[in-house]
């Protein structure tokens, strides 16, 4: 197959419209790490001095950015390490230029590291979205007036929008129903399985921590049973999502469809299992722990949509990475178990020394766990730096792993 396209990510506005942007960001970036930092309470007696060093900051960051050339056109696969390297560049020199006016007195130091990381996401972000709208507008250009070179029989592009998706959503639900079907084939009791599993989880965990190791408190079996029930969904869908591309060689070489569906089905075939497992644990545990349900459980449908998004992204890397570099499976069992310890699922956040806070809330994982906690245990929305940490790992993911699918799905025909 031949295809003309232009560099995945070039500048895609004017240099002057890039800067302002940038500087927006960071701007809000650097107010948002104070209230990832910082408690409600808290926050206030902090604010007047992040608003006195805010021209530092972000006039370091943008002097850093334009330093590295990321505001240079035609940059192809180079920009996201030159936007990344004037960041953090950018941010060290920003925070010695506030130590030498300021000094670091009632300046939290912390958020300098989560304020080049809200950054970083937010800028890759919005290059990302635009370098995506970019590549489907000259994919639809290309077919509509036939100039480009491009086989005609090559299979719908990823590139001419995520949205070609519903296009084939009859196919994208068979293949989440074939999932389904293999898991339970041969089963006697099928989807019983999938609702009998969170009964028999919250008495062996009840009767194991309460009575065995006289763990006393209903509260650590209830967050740790949420907790495990969120890091399932999240590993297995990581894990089958590095074997979606290449365990289906034979369908993506006969068959013309979008090969976006394959790990989008992988996270859908784990999102059906984790809503019937939540749907009969949360009753079951209210009544169990007695922690009846608040108006704040309305929230849920919003973390669980940050989490699939977060989670969708991180499946377009894998499946593409794994195309490439078959270890990547091996690797990612390696990391999962080192995930799991740096996110609050056997022990409580809230318990967590006030320096370890914001390190293990910025854990990518973390910030679902404890959006799902304080929802379903504490009854409450989740804290302002829950919210800030979720939203950013779901957007900068999303956008991050469909910009990797894009950008390499025309050779994974090849690689099989």
């Amino acid at each position: 197959m031949i295809r003309v396209h232009q560099p995945l990510v070039e500048q895609p506005t004017s240099r002057v419209t890039a800067l302002v942007v940038d500087a927006m960001l960071a701007a809000i970036c650097y107010v948002a790490a104070y209230g990832v930092r910082f408690d409600a309470a808290d926050l206030e007696g902090f604010l007047p001095l992040a608003f006195r060093t805010l021209p530092l900051i972000v006039g370091s960051q943008i002097a850093g950015l334009a330093a590295f050339r990321a505001y240079t056109y035609r940059q192809g696969r180079r920009w996201f390490p030159r936007l990344l390297g004037g960041i953090l560049v950018g941010t060290a020199l920003g925070a010695i230029l506030v130590w030498l006016v300021h000094g670091f007195d009632g300046v939290s130091r912390i958020s300098f590291a989560v304020d080049a990381l809200l950054l970083a996401l937010a800028g890759f972000g919005w290059r990302g979205i635009l370098g995506l709208v970019r590549i489907a507008r000259a994919t639809r250009d290309e077919r509509t007036t036939g100039h480009g070179m491009e086989d005609r029989t090559a299979p719908p592009s990823v590139s001419a929008g995520i949205v070609g998706i519903v296009r084939y959503r009859e196919l994208l639900r068979n293949l989440v129903l074939r999932d389904i079907k293999l898991k339970y084939r041969g089963s006697v009791f099928g989807f019983f399985w999938s609702l009998a599993s969170p009964l028999l989880m919250v008495a062996t965990y009840t009767v194991a921590f309460k009575y065995l190791l006289q763990v006393r408190s209903d509260d650590f079996v209830f967050n740790l049973l949420l907790g495990i029930l969120n890091w399932t969904f999240f590993s297995a869908s990581v894990m089958m999502s590095t074997a979606s591309v290449v365990g289906a060689g034979a369908l993506i070489k006969s068959v013309a469809f979008p090969r976006v569906i394959l790990p989008v089905a992988t996270v859908l075939f784990n999102l059906v299992q984790f809503l019937l497992t939540i749907t009969v644990f949360l009753p079951v545990a209210f009544l169990v722990f007695g922690h009846p349900p608040s108006i704040a459980v309305l929230l849920f449908p919003v973390i669980l949509a940050l989490q699939i998004l977060f989670t969708t992204g991180v499946a377009f890397a894998l499946a593409t990475v794994t195309a490439f570099f078959r270890d990547v499976t091996h690797i990612m069992e390696i990391a999962l178990g080192i995930l799991f310890w740096t996110t609050p699922i056997l022990y409580q956040y809230n318990d967590l020394p006030e320096v370890l806070r914001v390190p293990i809330l910025l854990s990518p994982m973390s910030s679902f766990v404890v959006a799902y906690q304080q929802i379903f245990h504490q009854g409450r929305a989740p804290d302002l730096a829950v919210w800030l940490a979720s939203g950013s790992y779901a957007a900068g993911m999303f956008v991050l792993g469909a910009t990797i699918f894009v950008s390499s799905e025309d050779r994974l025909a090849e690689l099989l």
